[in-house]
């Protein structure tokens, strides 16, 4: 009893010592350790030194000679490998000329064809089928990396994206032909169906169908640091080179025109808002040059405040939105509301010719670009303005106590019941106010030696002197070509006394 078990464990032994090393197949290997080999010349070169290698396909493997832990299953899959290890081709040619590589995975027919680097998976027809020596990709999907030879660190998902990458490296593409037409760009992401077609640019990042979308690209054109989210999204389809840098552009059709630009929503937004202010770097700490130059109230009386309706369907076509998109938008848009502000090439005349300063006019930075007003840079001068107004204010009070303390002395100094006939009388003028020509009239005594009668502006500058010869009853006569419309005093002075000062006022 004991000998017949002892004769079926060796059996078992035996028959497991031997199924460790299968191989089926004309030319089919013989060598290596632990091995299985289905097919023509599948594992034909194989030492024994390979171990664990699984070739199910005709000539898989044949090439290998110490390669160890591969698996490959496709006709000619890992057909030239000879030292790579830890390798997983599935499909016709699946990583074909590897030599050396190792922890690759190619699944597809002629998924990384050309390699002989390590760490790279490829799921997919042709995904990856061109790299050589780049390390670390990941692509899933039709013809996903299918250029790439030396970039690294790639990630592809979907058919065709970044499908045309050479030595570019560190992108993410995700959505059929993401990135599709990146070469040599490093450093992007891409999510959507054809999101972002910069060719050379680096560090940007698309998120939205079509969105960082140039219908021209050119490889000249090194647009990066640009961010778009939403369809369509910082969209610039234009024959010309524009190498647009530095750019965010958010929601549906958001247009960038220029570097250095934030742009949000379409011609469609009616509001943008939050539950608080918007905030503007303002420290000290970081302001150099400081200058008391700010263009005030001379600035603010040339502005020219409108009302208008605002053209939408010509900014989409300035814009180069599609005639769909625009249908579309002009159906979804209520009835136009007027709206108020300046018209930004009267603000730019107005700069241009006064050499006012003022930074609160975008100029366009070439002709596809929109001119624009930064509404909130207005409140500098409109401040300037006040602090000049309130200056003014302040002389012409000083100014008037001035005057009026000077009556007051004077009549101080007339005896009393001789006021009148010591200092005469001033009236108001008629009319008042007055547009073309006015009348004042006034009392001088008989005694008065010398009288004058004089015209100041409000700042306190004399206009106007008119010596008065008449004694007793007198009237002067002002035309209104003598002055500029605005309010004026003026003053009768006897002997060298303030008698009166009254105010006129000249309208246009």
């Amino acid at each position: 009893m004991k000998k017949f078990t002892i004769s079926i464990a060796l059996i078992h032994v035996m028959t497991l010592s031997l199924s460790a090393q299968t191989h089926y197949g004309s030319a089919a290997g013989t060598g290596g350790v632990d091995h299985s080999y289905f097919g023509a010349y599948a594992g034909n070169a194989a030492t024994s030194s390979s171990a664990w290698n699984s070739y199910f396909g005709t000539s898989s493997g044949r090439n290998t000679t110490t390669g160890d832990g591969n698996t490959a299953i496709g006709f000619y899959s890992l057909y030239y490998n000879t030292t790579g290890s830890s390798n997983v081709a599935a499909g016709d040619h699946a990583l074909f000329l590897n030599t050396s590589g190792r922890y690759n995975a190619a699944i597809g027919n002629r998924a990384l064809y050309h390699n002989v680097a390590d760490e790279n998976t490829a799921t997919g027809y042709d995904a990856l089928y061109e790299n050589t020596d780049g390390r670390e990709n990941t692509a899933n999907g039709s013809y996903a990396l299918t250029d790439n030879t030396t970039g690294d660190e790639n990630v592809a998902l979907g058919a065709n994206a970044l499908d045309r990458t050479t030595t570019g490296s560190r992108n993410t593409a995700v959505g059929e032909m993401a990135m599709y037409y990146n070469m040599t760009g490093s450093n992007n992401s891409a999510c959507g169906s054809s999101p972002m077609t910069t060719i050379t640019g680096s560090y940007n990042c698309a998120f939205g169908r079509e969105a960082l979308f140039d219908s021209f690209p050119d490889p000249g054109c090194t647009d990066s640091y640009n961010s778009a989210l939403g369809h369509y999204s910082g969209m610039h389809s234009s024959p010309n080179c524009l190498n647009y840098n530095n750019t965010t552009a958010l929601g549906h059709y958001s247009e960038v025109t220029a570097s250095n630009q934030v742009r949000i929503g379409n011609s469609g937004v009616t509001s943008i808002g939050g539950q608080v202010g918007w905030s503007s770097l303002s420290d000290g700490r970081f302001k150099r040059d400081i200058r008391n130059d700010v263009s005030g109230l001379d600035f603010i009386k040339e502005l020219n405040p409108v009302s208008y309706l605002l053209d939408k369907d010509a900014i989409d076509k300035f814009l180069g939105i599609p005639d769909s998109i625009r249908i579309e938008h002009a159906a979804q848009r209520k009835t136009p509301q007027r709206q108020v502000g300046f018209v930004a090439q009267d603000v730019e005349a107005i700069i241009k010719k006064s050499g006012y300063v003022f930074s609160g006019i975008e100029v366009p930075q070439h002709e596809n670009d929109p001119y624009a007003i930064r509404y909130a840079e207005f409140v500098v001068p409109l401040v300037k303005a006040a602090q000049e107004l309130s200056a003014i204010v302040d002389k012409q009070r000083q100014e008037i106590g001035r005057l009026k303390e000077a009556l007051r002395k004077y009549q101080q100094d007339i005896p009393v019941g001789k006021k009148q006939t010591a200092s005469g009388a001033l009236f108001q003028n008629n009319p008042n106010p007055f547009s073309s020509s006015t009348e004042i009239q006034m009392d001088l005594p008989e005694v008065t030696r010398q009288a004058s009668l004089i015209i100041y502006n409000l700042e306190g500058k004399q206009l106007k002197n008119v010596q008065l010869n008449e004694r007793g009853t007198a009237t002067i006569k002002i035309s209104g070509s003598e002055l500029t419309p605005g309010m004026y005093l003026y003053t009768l002075i006897a002997d060298g006394k303030v008698v009166d000062t009254k105010r006129l006022i000249l309208t246009k």
